[in-house]
């Protein structure tokens, strides 16, 4: 758990992606496919630092009536292609910021790929007083909503 005074919070969970674990690596390295999938991402850019791959994008995220644009960056650590990955990353935007870091990991499935995901953030700023009440309902739509946007990604490839 990243240090200070905030909101902690942390999560963990799977799900189902009906393309290999090789297929779905590819989606998440393609940065336009990737940005597809993300939820409120009006952009999304590479930023690296030379030496891991850096994703920044401005995306609209809101927590009850706490809405805005924040600033996302998340570097890629620890990749072992198709495997999995870990994250470390952040959020800044009008009402607070957030730093954090994941896990990902890509289990060949019959018919495709789990997905098992875990997340430590802590949250800083007035959306941080919303607490768990918001935040912890918000990040389970985000992420749900996510993953299914990066399933209807792998239709449109499967599709053509």
């Amino acid at each position: 758990m990243p240090e200070g005074k905030g909101y902690q919070m942390r999560g963990e969970g799977s799900t189902h992606v009906a393309v290999s674990p090789q297929e779905l690596w590819d989606i998440v390295m393609d940065e336009a496919r990737l940005a597809a999938a993300i939820p409120g991402a009006d952009t999304l850019r590479r930023d690296d630092d030379g030496v891991e791959r850096v994703y920044a994008a401005d995306v609209g995220i809101g927590v009850g009536r706490l809405k805005g644009t924040y600033l996302v960056r998340a570097r890629f650590a620890d990749c072992e292609p198709p495997h999995g990955l870990q994250l470390f990353g952040g959020a800044e935007g009008p009402f607070g910021n957030s730093n954090g870091e994941g896990w990902v990991y890509f289990e060949a499935a019959d018919g495709g790929t789990t997905v098992h995901y875990s997340y430590a953030i802590l949250i800083q700023g007035l959306v941080a007083k919303a607490g768990g009440l918001l935040l912890e309902p918000a990040a389970d739509m985000l992420i749900s909503k996510f993953f299914t946007r990066l399933a209807n990604s792998v239709e449109q490839t499967k599709n053509g």
